[in-house]
């Protein structure tokens, strides 16, 4: 292992909620969090798992989230933050998300090139997002940092969102703006073998009584859409329920159509429910809450054909589809985003087309979420209703498979063959690994910059506030600053570190009892400078001045004036 660490292996950021779907609000994000950290512990071939979080508890938490995935888990080692250097022993950092400025900001306290950031794109669509890109422009991101895209949809997007950003940067500022980051396409992967069809008693079982329970006879065909149930923020359901109506009213089977899945509010429930009932009144409608475990798992296996006509911005790029294509679904979904990539269209599936407003026709939408006026998810609502998803192609998409068994076996081969050959962790963890690789190369081919460039004022919006107001007071402690002792009978450092009034910072104070050593030298020695008084107990200069601070604030000791620095004239 070189300075730089294995190029391969990337220390995770790590909140439990966002690699566990454990919660009741069951989100995207989470499912895609928990399958690649899983991915990654069975796929990952590497000799340690760097967790990187902020608390013994959360890496406790990581420990056992990971060993519960194999008896070979590779060892585990946690990353403090406060440990600044620590990510040089893994040589990046992964975060599951888009806002890697706020890390390169860190990253400036000890060297922009002793480890790489490495982003992910999940929704982009919100205001916080559209920020985090702003970021790039400014914050310290390097040639050796990426945000991984996962389809070239949401590339083409964040490239947009980069290029307008930094034209008006340029404009304002009169000169060129640096983006460096890499934006490489890798999708999202899922782990195949959690889809396929091995013998399995409990699901054969599940699935005989699920059909028995919902009337679905030998020559049914069930239509299954899984994934949130939310009209304004995932997908409106009318055109699927307008496009089945259509498809069962041409055909003389039975056809039944399985929404896995959970509702935010009684009000939704009622709007999906009641839409259906009145939208495709010939279909059979079965509402299931795909959030408990054994529905996620084997709901699959009941259905025929699986559907998701997305239409809202929310979506980048479609797990669902992939995961039914491991489970050996042929899909029918909307020609959208990520969709269009996964799903090739007469092979694995049917695409339907879409169409959007084009652009100038929605800049009152963004400014009414910009003041306030809407919410985030009133923004892409109302962006949803003005989608449209062509009723009469899925209608004709859905018909065809409805009518045409072998098609739809022929298409779920090709989908499972497609899913294992791309979009499996084995392969998609490969990918991750060679980018993490590309970019130590980079890291190591760049010059390393002086320190003064970084190390003055790492972060110039979050300096140290004792420079950044050190013009508040009327004298500015420093290394030269003289004190001396008080009376033993004014009170020992133990009395107010075991008060609320003065432990706020004891864990960045030495002990009481070394403490109280350093007064009664103090009452000794007579008059002491702070640096003085820090060397007797091998502390640094900064350690030595605020220990001061603190005693002067309780206090425990008095400041001599025999002309130490001033502030700096107000």
């Amino acid at each position: 292992m070189d300075v730089f660490g294995q190029a391969e292996n990337a220390a995770i950021y790590y909140e439990r909620e966002g690699f566990s779907t454990d919660g009741n609000r069951l989100l995207g994000r989470q499912s895609a969090g928990e399958s690649f950290l899983k991915g990654f512990v069975q796929h990952g071939d590497v000799d340690r798992l760097y967790c990187y979080t902020d608390h013994p508890g959360k890496f406790e938490a990581f420990k056992q989230q990971v060993r519960a995935w194999g008896a070979d888990c590779p060892p585990q080692t946690w990353i403090n933050p406060l440990t600044a250097g620590g990510l040089e022993q893994a040589g990046c950092l992964f975060y599951s998300g888009p806002g890697i400025g706020n890390f390169a900001w860190q990253r400036r306290h000890v060297g922009p090139n002793r480890y790489s950031l490495c982003g992910l794109t999940h929704t982009i669509s919100s205001m916080e997002v559209m920020q985090a890109f702003g970021d790039f422009a400014i914050a310290p991101v390097e040639p050796w940092d990426a945000l991984i895209c996962t389809s070239r949809s949401v590339r083409k997007t964040v490239t947009h969102v980069l290029e307008e950003w930094a034209d008006y940067l340029e404009r304002r500022n009169g000169g060129e703006v640096r983006l460096p980051v890499q934006l490489p396409v890798i999708p999202l992967g899922i782990n195949c073998d959690d889809f396929g069809h091995p013998p399995d008693g409990e699901r054969d079982s599940f699935v005989r009584s699920f059909r028995a329970r919902h009337g679905i006879g030998e020559g049914d065909v069930v239509f299954l859409y899984v994934g949130r149930l939310s009209s304004h923020a995932k997908a409106h359901p009318l055109p699927l329920y307008q496009a089945l109506e259509k498809a069962a009213r041409r055909t003389d089977r039975n056809i039944h159509l399985v929404q896995a899945g959970w509702f935010a509010s009684r009000a939704i429930e009622d709007q999906f429910v009641k839409g259906a009932a009145r939208f495709c009144p010939s279909v059979n409608c079965i509402f299931l809450d795909g959030r408990k475990p054994d529905i996620r798992k084997h709901i699959w296996h009941v259905a025929d054909v699986f559907t998701s006509l997305s239409d809202n911005i929310q979506e980048t790029f479609g797990i669902t589809p992939v995961e039914a294509m491991a489970a050996g679904l042929p899909v029918v979904v909307s020609d959208w985003d990520g969709y269009r990539e996964t799903v090739r269209d007469g092979v694995d599936g049917l695409l339907v087309p879409t169409s959007l407003p084009g652009a100038g026709h929605g800049r009152d939408l963004a400014y009414r979420y910009l003041v306030g006026v809407d919410g985030y998810d009133r923004f892409v609502g109302q962006v949803s209703l003005f989608t449209d998803v062509e009723t009469e192609a899925a209608a004709n998409a859905y018909l065809s498979l409805i009518e045409n068994p072998d098609l739809r076996r022929k298409m779920g081969s090709a989908g499972a063959r497609r899913a294992r050959e791309t979009f499996d962790w084995k392969v998609i963890i490969r990918a991750y690994q060679d980018l993490w690789a590309e970019l130590a190369s980079r890291r190591r081919a760049a010059a390393d910059p002086s320190p003064k460039v970084y190390q003055v004022n790492p972060v110039p919006l979050m300096q140290d506030p004792f420079a950044l107001f050190e013009n508040y007071p009327t004298h500015l402690l420093t290394a030269r600053t003289r004190i001396k002792g008080k009376p033993r009978e004014e009170g020992r450092a133990a009395d107010y570190l075991s008060s609320s009034l003065g432990n706020g910072v004891a864990h960045l104070l030495p002990k009481a009892e070394v403490l109280d050593k350093m007064l009664d030298h103090l009452r000794t020695a007579g008059v002491m400078s702070a640096g003085e008084l820090g060397a007797l107990y091998s502390l640094g200069e900064s350690k030595s001045v605020r220990i001061v601070g603190w005693l002067l604030k309780m206090g425990l000791v008095q400041r001599v004036d025999d002309g130490e620095p001033t502030a700096p004239d107000q």
